[in-house]
């Protein structure tokens, strides 16, 4: 890859990072998801990570620590390979909506919660809690349907 095209990539890189940190995590993980969405071979050693994306090993150690952790990525051991590999796991973005679902669910039974310790418990007094609640109840009752088309276009695609 030339000068051009590696700049491309770290700056792809770095789109990445900022979006990450937009998410109150790491630049140095979104760093690497990046790289692991678009490098090839799709399993790549920390060493390997450290190269393409200019960090430290050890900040990749501790990034991909947090991403294995996170669900977003997987550690693999290579049959003859000391070095352990990372890829982005098959099936991710639909673990990471599951998993938003049951938040969603968990802050919504916390809402009525909240309602209730509310005192006065007023129209005005409940505002706050009750725009959550509804925004909550929206997601668990639309989300899942746009999730399941959602799967059967991507099944298509990839049929």
């Amino acid at each position: 890859m030339g000068d051009n095209g590696q700049a491309k990539v770290r700056h792809h890189l770095e789109e990445w990072g900022m979006l990450f940190e937009q998410f109150g995590s790491t630049r140095a993980m979104g760093r690497i998801l990046g790289w692991l969405l678009v490098c090839t071979p799709p399993e790549q050693t920390a060493k390997e990570i450290a190269e393409a994306t200019g960090m430290s090993i050890a900040s990749v150690s501790s990034a991909t620590r947090n991403l294995v952790q996170a669900g977003m990525i997987q550690r693999m051991g290579v049959p003859g390979e000391r070095s352990a590999h990372f890829r982005v796991r098959p099936g991710v973005w639909g673990q990471i909506f599951r998993k938003r679902m049951a938040h969603t669910h968990v802050m919504r039974e916390l809402v009525e919660t909240g309602i209730l310790l509310v005192t006065p418990a007023s129209e005005e007094n409940t505002l706050r809690l009750r725009e959550i609640g509804s925004y909550c109840a929206f997601v668990e009752r639309e989300f899942p349907r746009l999730f399941d088309q959602w799967e059967r276009e991507w099944k298509k695609e990839i049929s």
